[in-house]
């Protein structure tokens, strides 16, 4: 699937369920917002831009009196945020083409989005030129030196309709190896995305990783509904582990290099 103006309500309220109604899915929702939001100015005098909001999951940890852009394709995801936080300002745009003026914002976040855009210079410059001076730009993608990107890769090749073959005789469309649910993903490495900073003006100041538990294993493999149905302690006391060893690994070297998602900042000077 491809985000557009015109997803509709069921995606987006099955998108963004998808991070509140499972074991699985809190997981990946802890995990990612621990690693965006512990690098986040929340203050009142921060003007922030979401570039990316979707249904606004990270906007709601600004203060009260903290004024903020969420940006996003879809209408209907900016419709479930809008009614969400009763706040704010909500704005339909692509990265690629930011509708703002130059150094607008003293932060901007952007989470789970460079991997779907095709020139991913561009984007990044982008949010270089709607920063501030002395500003920041925190990125969140998924790594391409993981696991998870080659099942990615195999699934977006012709190999897949070759592996898939006996796993559709026995789950039809539901089968681990079917197509891609996107058309166009493009998962980065950290040395890949620090570049991209630098080209844009952007001073790297923190490079760490998320996301140990690889969850995708969960979610694509059909472990997780077993899990949950039958040792949901087990499958708790599992992603606590993996909770503890992120706080304390994912700034580490080579940790921050292999975990599954990547977490750039970089300030504007």
């Amino acid at each position: 699937m491809s985000w557009t103006k015109d997803t509709s309500e069921q995606d987006a309220v099955a998108y963004k369920t998808s991070f509140t109604k499972s074991i699985v899915g809190k997981y990946t929702d802890s995990s990612e917002q621990c690693s965006v939001v512990t690098s986040m100015r929340l203050n009142k005098n921060t003007f922030l831009l979401d570039a990316g909001c979707g249904a606004g999951r990270y906007l709601a940890n600004t203060v009260t009196d903290q004024p903020f852009v969420g940006l996003d394709l879809s209408l209907e995801m900016l419709r479930m945020a809008r009614e969400e936080l009763k706040r704010g300002l909500f704005v339909v745009g692509e990265l690629e083409h930011l509708p703002f003026k130059d150094n607008v914002f003293d932060e901007i976040i952007c989470v789970r989005v460079l991997q779907h855009i095709k020139n991913q210079e561009q984007a990044i410059r982008e949010l270089s030129r709607v920063c501030k001076m002395n500003g920041d730009v925190i990125v969140l993608c998924l790594n391409s030196w993981t696991f998870h990107c080659l099942y990615k890769n195999i699934r977006m090749s012709k190999l897949s309709k070759v592996i898939n073959y006996p796993f559709k005789l026995l789950l039809g469309d539901k089968a681990m190896f079917s197509k891609w649910s996107f058309d166009y993903d493009n998962y980065c490495s950290l040395p890949e995305v620090c570049r991209l900073f630098d080209k844009a003006g952007l001073v790297v100041i923190e490079k760490k990783g998320g996301t140990i538990g690889s969850p995708w294993i969960f979610n694509y493999f059909y472990l997780g509904r077993f899990s949950e149905k039958f040792v949901p302690a087990i499958l708790r006391y599992y992603f606590k582990i993996c909770t503890f060893v992120e706080n304390r690994l994912a700034s580490v070297f080579p940790f921050n290099y292999i975990m599954d998602k990547i977490i750039v900042k970089g300030v504007k000077l």
